[in-house]
């Protein structure tokens, strides 16, 4: 394995970040690179490229992520989330199940959404949470965002379960806020699941329970994956052993790519693709700009763009 796509269902308590270097440690390739951020309190899909796969991220489709989670009502904190200091509370009307439904249903449909102090977006070149920790306020303008659905899982006194289809770039942190003042209160999201991120779901999903075993033998991670400063380390099995058990998590290009149109190479046609410059016929129909993938015998070897009249090598694909 030294190439391909693998979703880790996330546990919370760490970063994304942590996640990338303790696979990189695990299967001991330095190319490892995730392609959404969750916070450290989230947990479920973190997508993964590992090896020349990197290289495909900028080509997946995930434009419709899934998250289940929990808005707390009549409690606002700093941060949006559990991990923040409480700045508000208030009181929580008694809820109509189906009332709070119609109230979810309004926040349905392309919207603008003001991402939140504490989040990584970059402004002047530092991320908005460093502004925000130094006790420095930034006006950060609206995007446009789009919420397919959030539906009500649950309704409990103070806290409602929702599952909430959504697009890139929304933060279900701000809709659990808003959500809060709708229903005449204050709320924070106190937990948030992500169980799909375009083509990745957990139901292939790698879970470091997982990975612990595959490295040590045992399943509790934190001691095997992620153990204390001062703490003794466990003796993990090799690298190439690791790789080889978790191979049937991996995924290849040609699955999350199938979004993008074939195009089969013939024999010629494949020799003209790995000569450097070389530019291919492309349907009218395709726009501008648009990508698609090449094959040869069923599998993807390079993606191509359309530039003009021609279609040109967007990405080739190492095979491993």
């Amino acid at each position: 394995m030294t190439t391909g796509f693998l979703v880790v269902d996330k546990p919370a308590g760490i970063t994304s970040h942590d996640v990338v270097a303790v696979l990189r440690a695990a299967i001991r390739i330095k190319k490892v690179g995730h392609t959404g951020t969750l916070d450290p309190f989230a947990t479920g899909v973190l997508p993964l490229a590992i090896g020349p796969s990197t290289k495909l991220i900028q080509f997946l489709d995930e434009s419709v992520k899934v998250y289940e989670g929990t808005v707390r009502l009549g409690q606002a904190t700093d941060t949006g989330d559990p991990m923040g200091e409480v700045t508000e509370e208030a009181s929580v009307a008694k809820l109509d199940f189906k009332h709070v439904q119609n109230i979810l249903n309004g926040f349905c449909g392309e919207r603008m959404q003001t991402p939140p102090a504490y989040s990584a977006i970059k402004v002047r070149g530092k991320p908005l949470y460093k502004y925000a920790r130094a006790g420095e306020s930034v006006e950060v303008p609206a995007r446009k965002i789009r919420i397919d659905s959030v539906e009500l899982l649950a309704l409990r006194d103070a806290e409602l379960d929702v599952r909430v289809t959504c697009g890139r770039g929304t933060y279900v942190r701000v809709l659990a806020e808003e959500i809060g003042v709708a229903l005449g209160t204050c709320a924070h999201l106190s937990s948030l699941r992500r169980t799909r991120s375009g083509p990745f779901s957990l139901e292939h999903a790698l879970t470091f329970e997982q990975l612990s075993l595959f490295a040590a033998g045992r399943d509790d991670w934190p001691a095997v994956l992620r153990p204390e400063r001062g703490a003794p380390r466990l003796k993990w099995n090799e690298p190439a052993e690791i790789q080889k058990d978790i191979q049937s998590f991996m995924r290849g290009p040609e699955s999350v790519l199938s979004h993008l149109p074939v195009l089969p190479l013939s024999a010629v046609d494949l020799e003209s693709l790995l000569k450097r410059g070389q530019v291919f016929s492309v349907p009218e129909s395709m726009p501008d700009g648009a990508h698609w993938v090449a094959t040869s015998e069923n599998s993807i070897v390079a993606v191509l763009r359309r530039d003009g009249p021609v279609g040109r090598v967007a990405r080739m694909i190492v095979r491993g």
